[in-house]
C-alpha cells in the first residue's frame, strides 16, 4: 500500500482529480498505467460545467465555489448598483432573457430576492450596458443603452422598490453609451461614448446635448464630490481623461496616466482619492483627486510574476472607507484591499470565491456583500422551453445565466479560508510551474519545462470555425464498429460520409475527447485561440454583440489594441511572443481583412485584392494572397496558395517554425450546403496532413487543430465542448484521450515545444496535452481520405457564393467576420437541412459525467487513457 499511497499524493498535486479516483486508488491497491496516463478504467476524468455538488469548471479549468446565498440575476449581469437607502440593487442584463428581451432586474439588497424584472422594449428598445446610475436625490434611475443610441429615464419609488419607464433621450447616431453618470444637481447626465470617443452631455430636462473629445473606447465616467469634474476611463489606452463640467459644457483638462486598459472608478471623496480598476495590468491606481495624479499603485496580481489574466473590473468600499472591494472577473474572486493607514496600504487581506466571472460588487448599509458574477455556474444544463419545437433549442449565449450573492462581511478567519479555497480553485500556489509532471512521470516528449530539448521542431496551428465535438465525431467508431470515444451519433450532423479525415485522424493519432473551447462565440473564442484570454472589453462586447446589441467585433485583430489582454497590448499575441524570441512564423489568414480595409495612416503597403492584418508584426510574415474569411472562397483553394509556399519551404530546406492557418468553411453558409461546404473543410485539413507527412519535415513537426469555439451547434456533454487535433508521429497511437484539456492546453503545450513562456494566466494553469503525445514515433506517412458527399468538389470557389432564396445567410453576410447571421436560425436550418425538416433539434446538454455506465463500459474498450 506505501507505493499506492505515494501515487495517491501525487495525484493530489494534479488540478482535477475526482473524489472517486482517490477512492478507487485507495482501495483497490492497483492502479492501471498506460504511458504517463492513468487508465480510464480507475478514473473518470472531470468535465465543464456544473458539478453535482453545486461547484463548477470553467472550459478552461478553473474550478467556480461561490460562497453566499447565490441568486439568479438574469443573463450576463454587467453591473451592480446599489440604491441610495441601501435597500435594493440594480442589475443590467446585457443577453437576452428567456422572452428575448434584455432587462434591468431589482433586488432585495438583504437577500437578492427580485422585486422586479423590468423587460426592455418599445421606446426603451432593447440594449443594455452596464451603465446604470441612481440620481442624488433618489427618485430617478439612468440607464446608457449601447446601440440603441438612447438614455433611458426610469422613475424609482424607493417604498415598494420599483422601476417605471419615464422616457428615453435620444443620442447622437454612433455614440454607442456604456456608462452615465449624474451632476449634483440632477440636472445633467454624462454620457460615454465608447465608439464615437466622446463624452456626452444631456439636458435631462429639454434632451439637448453637447459632446467632448476624450481617449481610445470610453468606458466609464464618474463625477467629482463637487460636481465640477468629470473623469473617463478610456479602455483602448493607457489613460483617464479629465474634464470640467458645469451642465453642457464640458472642457477637456488633462490625462492621467494608469494602468493597461482601465475599467471602472470609484470616488472616495472622503479621502480626496479616486480608484481606478486597470483590467490588463491587474492593478489599481489611486488618484489624488486634489492634484489628479497617481499617488499609489496596487497590485491584485495573484502572484508576484504572474502573467495577466486577473481582470480588475468594478469596486466598492466599505461604510469606514478603510477596505476596498475588487471584482477580479478573470479570477472569479474578489480581492478585499486595505486602503487604510492603518497597517500596509494596499495590502490584499485575502479573496473572496466568486461565481464565473465577477462584474459587480457593493456594500450594504448593514455591511452585507452584494456579487454579480456575469457567468454564473457556466452554461449549465438546458431542456429547452418546447422540445417539440426546433425553435427552443438555447442558443450558447443564452445559457450564460448570472447570478447575485449575498453574504456576510468575512471576519478575518474566514477570509483566511475564503483565500485558500480561491488559491485551491485557481491553483496559484503552483504559480508558473507547467502541471501533470511528476518526477519520474516518463513516455512522452512534451518539454517539463520551458527551454528543454524536444524532437518537435516545427509547430503548425490551424484554426477552424465554431464546431462542437458531437456535431462532427458523435458517430466515432472503433475498426471492429463499437462506439469510440464519448459520442452521441443521434446529434451528428457531419459524420464520417462528410469528415472521412478528420474521423480517420482522431482513430489513426489521438482521439480528444473532452476538450474544450474557452469562449463561447467567435469574438471572445479567437482571443482565447490566440492570446490565451479575453478581456473585460471584449467580454462585454461578446455579450453585447451577440445578444442583438450591435457592438463594434473587435476579434481577429479588427482592433488588436483594446482587446488584446496584455499589460502591453503590442506584445500579447502568440506571434508577438514568437518574435520576441526571433523564431519565424508564417500566416495564413489569420487576422486578416482586405487592403480596403487597411487605413493610409497604419504603415502597411497594400495591394488590391490582396488581404492584410492591422497587427504590423503579423503583417510582416503573412501570406497576402491567402483569403480571409469568405465562404465562397473554397477550402482547396486555400489549400493550393498554402501548399505553393509549403512546397518551396521543402525545396529550399527553410520551413517557419511555426505556422497559423486559418481554415474557415466549416462555419457553412446554411443548411442548403452545409454539407458540401464542411466536406471541402474536412479535404483541405486531410490535404495539409497528406502533404506535410509526405516530407521530409514530417519527422519533427506536429500539427494542432481546434475551432475558434462551440456556438454552432449541440453536445451532450457540454455546449463549450468541441473537436480537436493532434497530428504528428509522436501522437499516431490510436489512443482515446480523455484528459481534460481545452485551447489553453492546446496553447501551453506549442508555447512548450517553442521554447516561451506562457502568455496569460490560463496558459500558464493549463494542464498540457502530454499525454497525446509519445515517445515511440510512427513514421507511417497519411493519406487523404475524399469525403462520400456530393457536390463538395463541383463547389466553384469565386468571391460570390449562390445563396439560395430560402436561405437565413444573406450575401454579405457570407464576407467577413463570422457570425453575422442570427446564429440560432443558422444552427436550425443546417439542422433541418441534414435530419429532416420534422426532425426535432436536440438541445445542448452540460452533464458532468456524460452518458454514465454505457460511456464507461466503452472508454474501457476504447484503449483510454485518462484520470
Amino acid at each position: 500500500m506505501k507505493g499506492n499511497q505515494k501515487k495517491l499524493k501525487q495525484l493530489l498535486k494534479h488540478k482535477f482529480v475526482s473524489k472517486s479516483a482517490i477512492a478507487a486508488l485507495t482501495c483497490a491497491g492497483v492502479v492501471a498505467l498506460s504511458g504517463v496516463g492513468m487508465a480510464a478504467d480507475v478514473f473518470t476524468a472531470p468535465h465543464a460545467g456544473p458539478q453535482a455538488d453545486g461547484t463548477s469548471i470553467t472550459p478552461a479549468g478553473w474550478k467556480v465555489t461561490p460562497v453566499g446565498t447565490q441568486q439568479k440575476a438574469g443573463y450576463f449581469p454587467g453591473n451592480a448598483v446599489l440604491s441610495p437607502d441601501g435597500s435594493a440593487v440594480l442589475v443590467p442584463n446585457i443577453i437576452h432573457d428567456q422572452n428575448g428581451k434584455q432587462t434591468v432586474q431589482v433586488m432585495d439588497a438583504k437577500n437578492g430576492s427580485v422585486l422586479q424584472v423590468v423587460e426592455l422594449n418599445g421606446n426603451a428598445g432593447q440594449g443594455v450596458a452596464p451603465g446604470i446610475t441612481f440620481s442624488h436625490d433618489g427618485t430617478h434611475v439612468y440607464l446608457a443603452t449601447a446601440n440603441k443610441n438612447t438614455v433611458v429615464v426610469f422613475g424609482w419609488d424607493s417604498s415598494v422598490h420599483k422601476l417605471s419607464l419615464e422616457k428615453t433621450i435620444p443620442l447622437p447616431k454612433g455614440t454607442y453609451p456604456q456608462d452615465v453618470a449624474v451632476s449634483k444637481d440632477d440636472s445633467t447626465v454624462y454620457v460615454t461614448g465608447q465608439l464615437s470617443n466622446k463624452l456626452v452631455a444631456v439636458d435631462v430636462a429639454t434632451g439637448q446635448t453637447s459632446q467632448a473629445d476624450v481617449g481610445a473606447y470610453p468606458f466609464a465616467v464618474v463625477i467629482s464630490e463637487d460636481g465640477k469634474t468629470a473623469y473617463v476611463s478610456n479602455q483602448g489606452e493607457k489613460s483617464l481623461s479629465v474634464l470640467n463640467v458645469e451642465g453642457l459644457t464640458m472642457t477637456p483638462k488633462s490625462t492621467i496616466t494608469v494602468g493597461t486598459h482601465p475599467n471602472r472608478m470609484l470616488v472616495d471623496a472622503k479621502q480626496n482619492r479616486m480608484f481606478v480598476a486597470n483590467g490588463d495590468s491587474d492593478t489599481i491606481s489611486v488618484i489624488d483627486t486634489t492634484k489628479n495624479t497617481v499617488s499609489d499603485t496596487i497590485s491584485v496580481e495573484p502572484f508576484r510574476g504572474a502573467h495577466a489574466g486577473t481582470q480588475p473590473n468594478n469596486l466598492a468600499l466599505s461604510s469606514n472607507g478603510d477596505t476596498l472591494y475588487v471584482t477580479n472577473g478573470g479570477n472569479n474572486d474578489v480581492a478585499v484591499v486595505n486602503v487604510s493607514d492603518k497597517g500596509k496600504f494596499g495590502r490584499i487581506k485575502g479573496l473572496i470565491p466568486t461565481g464565473w466571472y465577477p462584474t459587480g460588487v457593493q456594500v450594504t448599509p448593514d455591511n452585507q456583500l452584494l456579487i454579480t458574477s456575469a457567468k454564473g455556474s457556466g452554461t449549465g444544463p438546458n431542456k429547452g422551453t418546447d422540445p417539440s419545437n426546433p425553435n427552443s433549442y438555447p442558443y450558447i449565449e443564452n445559457l450564460l445565466a448570472g447570478t447575485l450573492a449575498v453574504l456576510p462581511t468575512p471576519s478575518e478567519d474566514q477570509l483566511a479560508k475564503y483565500t485558500q479555497q480561491v488559491n485551491d480553485n485557481n491553483d496559484f500556489h503552483q504559480k508558473n510551474k507547467v502541471r501533470g509532471f511528476d518526477e519520474k512521470d516518463t513516455g512522452t516528449i512534451v518539454p517539463h519545462n520551458v527551454g528543454d530539448s524536444s524532437p518537435i521542431k516545427h509547430i503548425i496551428y490551424i484554426v477552424k470555425e465554431n464546431r462542437t465535438y458531437d456535431q462532427v465525431l458523435g458517430d466515432l467508431k472503433n475498426p471492429d464498429g463499437t462506439p469510440r470515444g464519448n459520442g452521441d451519433p443521434s446529434i451528428t450532423l457531419f459524420g464520417q460520409d462528410v469528415t472521412p479525415n478528420q474521423h480517420k485522424f482522431a482513430q489513426q493519432f489521438v482521439t480528444l475527447d473532452n476538450f474544450y473551447g474557452d469562449g463561447e462565440v467567435s469574438q471572445n473564442g479567437w482571443q482565447w485561440a490566440t492570446q490565451a484570454s479575453s478581456n473585460h472589453y471584449n467580454e462585454v462586447g461578446t455579450a453585447q454583440g451577440y445578444a442583438g446589441n450591435g457592438s463594434q467585433y473587435d476579434s481577429e485583430g479588427y482592433h488588436p489594441d483594446v482587446a488584446a489582454g496584455s499589460a502591453n497590448p503590442a506584445d500579447a499575441y502568440l506571434w508577438d511572443k514568437l518574435a520576441d524570441h526571433n523564431i519565424t512564423f508564417r500566416n495564413y489568414g489569420q487576422f486578416v481583412v482586405p487592403s480596403s480595409w487597411i487605413n493610409s495612416n497604419e504603415g502597411i503597403q497594400t495591394e488590391p485584392g490582396k488581404y492584410y492584418p492591422h497587427d504590423k508584426i503579423l503583417n510582416n510574415n503573412t501570406n497576402h494572397d491567402y483569403p480571409w474569411f469568405d465562404m465562397g472562397k473554397s477550402d482547396q483553394q486555400r489549400f493550393d496558395i498554402w501548399n505553393k509556399d509549403f512546397q518551396s519551404y521543402v525545396a529550399n530546406n527553410n520551413m517557419p517554425t511555426m505556422q497559423f492557418i486559418d481554415l474557415p468553411r466549416d462555419h457553412t453558409a446554411g443548411g442548403a450546403t452545409a454539407k458540401q461546404l464542411v466536406a471541402d473543410n474536412d479535404l483541405a485539413l486531410g490535404k495539409i496532413v497528406d502533404a506535410v507527412s509526405h516530407s521530409k519535415y514530417w519527422k519533427d513537426t506536429a500539427i494542432f487543430v481546434v475551432e475558434d469555439d462551440t456556438q454552432a451547434g449541440s453536445d451532450h456533454v457540454d455546449a463549450h465542448r468541441t473537436i480537436a487535433q493532434v497530428i504528428s508521429p509522436y501522437t499516431q497511437t490510436g489512443k482515446v484521450d480523455s484528459h481534460f484539456y481545452s485551447q489553453v492546453s492546446m496553447l501551453r503545450t506549442m508555447e512548450l515545444f517553442l521554447g516561451i513562456e506562457p502568455m496569460s494566466q490560463y496558459d500558464a494553469a493549463a494542464v498540457p496535452m502530454i499525454w497525446s503525445f509519445t515517445d515511440k514515433p510512427n513514421f507511417a506517412p497519411y493519406n487523404t481520405l475524399a469525403p462520400s458527399v456530393a457536390p463538395y468538389n463541383t463547389l466553384t470557389p469565386t468571391t460570390q457564393t449562390a445563396v439560395p432564396s430560402n436561405s437565413v445567410m444573406t450575401q454579405s453576410q457570407m464576407v467577413g467576420q463570422p457570425d453575422q447571421a442570427d446564429p440560432q436560425k443558422l444552427n436550425e436550418d443546417i439542422w433541418k437541412a441534414i435530419k429532416g425538416p420534422h426532425v426535432r433539434m436536440p438541445e445542448p446538454q452540460h452533464n458532468v459525467i456524460g452518458n454514465g455506465t454505457d460511456d464507461e463500459q466503452a472508454s474501457k474498450n476504447n484503449a483510454s487513457v485518462g484520470w
